[in-house]
């Protein structure tokens, strides 16, 4: 089904914490065409993208390692969802937040140990 024209648009809503900075994006992309499948959607400046159903409304991961204190989360929705995908993505960036604070407490607690034995 080809649905050039169609007025559905999607957003690509993006969550990033840099240090103490957090900020969010929503980004318009333009439906250009429609499967039982997938959506193919473009940004004003950029290459199509082919996103499945089922991937829509799902929160990513961007920052495949903690570093440089950055870490981001996107995910790609229509505009009635923005909101809560904005929800999402504060929650799951926190949730990260509080994994690798426990990993650098057990880190923390494992340099001790080796410290007091010399």
């Amino acid at each position: 089904m080809n649905t050039i024209g169609n007025p559905l648009r999607f957003f690509k809503v993006t969550g990033e914490l840099c240090k103490d900075k957090y900020d969010f994006k929503a980004v318009p992309w333009r439906l250009l065409h429609e499967t039982q499948r997938y959506y193919e959607i473009k940004p004003e400046n950029g290459s199509v993208k082919r996103i499945y159903k089922e991937k829509l409304n799902t929160t990513v991961i961007e920052t495949k390692q903690y570093c440089n204190g950055t870490l981001s989360c996107s995910a790609f929705c229509t505009e009635d969802r923005i909101e809560d995908l904005r929800q999402a993505i504060l929650e799951h960036l926190h949730q990260s937040v509080e994994s690798y604070i426990e990993d650098l407490q057990l880190n923390q607690l494992a340099l001790k140990r080796h410290i007091s034995s010399f």
